[in-house]
């Protein structure tokens, strides 16, 4: 796949599974927009069901990502690539749910930093139903499509309140193609807590594949809020402990 022209979606499914101290499992259908940042900023997705920066049926919003004010993405993320002494790669692509109707919650959106096939970088900006966001900056070394790119980083922002601080998350997520594969595990004390996964496939990008993802996915984005709100109340009542809320870390973004 031509890294610099690969503009999609990728239908799929998001699975959870818990271990404990309950287990619990879900499984929901889903699609993400995997979008050229340098398409958004230049406003030339030549599609009629999505715009950017304006209400559609479908929409991205730079206001929800990157610097969260509306401003261009590419400077953004290459300013926290060179905070980590990386330079500038070729592309960059964000895997996001985008916006449907003017509505979206994306618990996490992810950037893809390749030079040609090669990832060399990715950036993972994690949310909260509290309105707090932390994103994590992660190099790869040469990862390139023949190898998954393995790495972690330590939890540094609360997500669930039935999940405590002291976690560490192990990223698996194989450069995608025409499969996108993401996996995040979660690890207490160095014994698994909770795997999420999100298992996609390619769809070129157009307006017949973004009707066709809305006919069978109606309301989706809505539908991701209420489903963390569901799922929350059966760990409620499973008897899971629960965790207030702390402090969000003073940085936003962490290398």
């Amino acid at each position: 796949m031509d890294a610099g022209n690969d503009n999609a979606l990728y239908i799929g499914q998001v699975r959870h599974a818990r271990y404990r101290p309950r287990t619990h499992r879900f499984t929901y259908r889903v699609f993400s927009a995997f979008l050229s940042v340098d398409d958004i900023d230049a406003k030339r997705l030549n599609l009629k069901l999505l715009s950017i920066d304006r209400f559609n049926l479908f929409s991205i919003r730079r206001r929800d990502h990157g610097p969260k004010d509306g401003s261009p993405l590419r400077p953004f993320i290459d300013g926290l690539l060179a905070e980590a002494g990386l330079q500038a790669p070729e592309s960059i692509h964000i895997l996001c749910y985008p916006r449907m109707f003017g509505f979206a919650f994306n618990p996490l959106t992810v950037y893809y930093c390749r030079n040609g096939s090669t990832v060399t970088a990715m950036v993972y900006e994690v949310r909260n139903t509290f309105g707090d966001d932390h994103i994590y900056v992660v190099e790869l070394n040469g990862a390139n499509a023949d190898r998954p790119l393995l790495h972690n980083r330590d939890k540094l922002m609360h997500v669930s309140p039935f999940i405590g601080m002291q976690a560490t998350y192990h990223f698996s997520a194989a450069p995608p193609d025409e499969t996108l594969r993401l996996v995040i595990r979660e690890t207490q004390d160095e014994a698994p807590l909770l795997v999420a996964s999100f298992v996609g496939t390619h769809q070129p990008l157009s307006d017949a594949a973004l009707l066709t993802a809305f006919i069978r996915h109606p309301l989706m984005t809505v539908k991701v809020l209420v489903a963390i709100h569901f799922e929350a109340a059966k760990l409620f009542l499973k008897g899971v402990p629960f965790f207030k809320r702390p402090e969000p870390p003073q940085r936003r973004h962490s290398i």
